[in-house]
C-alpha cells in the first residue's frame, strides 16, 4: 500500500477519498452502535454531512469520461444526495422504519458497492491498496464486498420485516 499515490491525485479525488473513507468507518459505528440516543443524532447528522461531500466531491472526478464528463457512477452520486435528504426527513418525520431502510441503502450503496467498483484493477483505489498488478485474486475481494452488500440488505429487510410485524 502506497499513499504517494493519493498525494499524487488531484484535490477532488483526495477530497472524495478522505470523505467516503470516514463515512465507510463512521457509518459502520452507527449502525452498530446504541440507536436514539443523542450521540447517535449528532454522529448521524455529521455522517449525512460526509455522504453530501462524498457525492458533491464525485462531480470533479472525471476519470472515466462517458457522456459529456460524467459517468454512470454519478447517478449514484446523485441518488445519494436523494437518500441523505429521504433519510433526514424520515428521521424528523419520526417514520424510524424509512429512516433506517434510507441509511442502510446508502451505507450498502453508496459506499460499499461503489466501494467495491473502486477496487478493480485499473484503478486508483486498486493500485493504493494492492498495488501495481493486475491480478485477478483481487476480484475476489470485490466479489466478497458485492456478497456482503447482499447480505446486508437481506439483514435490513428482514430486521425491518420483523420490527414491523
Amino acid at each position: 500500500m502506497s499513499l504517494s499515490l493519493l498525494l499524487q491525485a488531484s484535490p477532488a479525488i483526495q477530497i472524495h477519498v478522505a470523505a467516503a473513507v470516514s463515512a465507510l468507518l463512521l457509518g459502520t459505528y452507527l449502525l452498530v452502535a446504541p440507536k436514539g440516543m443523542r450521540t447517535h443524532k449528532t454522529l448521524g447528522r455529521i455522517w449525512i454531512g460526509i455522504m453530501v461531500v462524498t457525492s458533491f466531491s464525485s462531480f470533479f472526478i472525471h476519470s472515466l469520461r462517458l457522456v459529456y464528463g460524467f459517468s454512470p457512477i454519478h447517478i449514484l452520486s446523485v441518488l445519494t444526495l436523494v437518500g441523505s435528504w429521504q433519510a433526514v426527513a424520515a428521521a424528523r418525520a419520526g417514520r424510524i422504519a424509512d429512516h433506517r431502510r434510507h441509511v442502510g441503502n446508502l451505507y450498502s450503496l453508496a459506499l460499499l458497492t461503489a466501494g467495491a467498483f473502486t477496487l478493480l484493477p485499473g484503478r486508483l483505489m486498486h493500485k493504493l491498496l494492492f498495488g501495481e498488478g493486475q491480478g485477478q485474486v483481487h476480484l475476489l475481494v470485490i466479489g466478497m464486498v458485492l456478497v456482503l452488500v447482499v447480505f446486508f440488505q437481506w439483514w435490513l429487510r428482514r430486521d425491518s420485516r420483523r420490527r414491523s410485524g
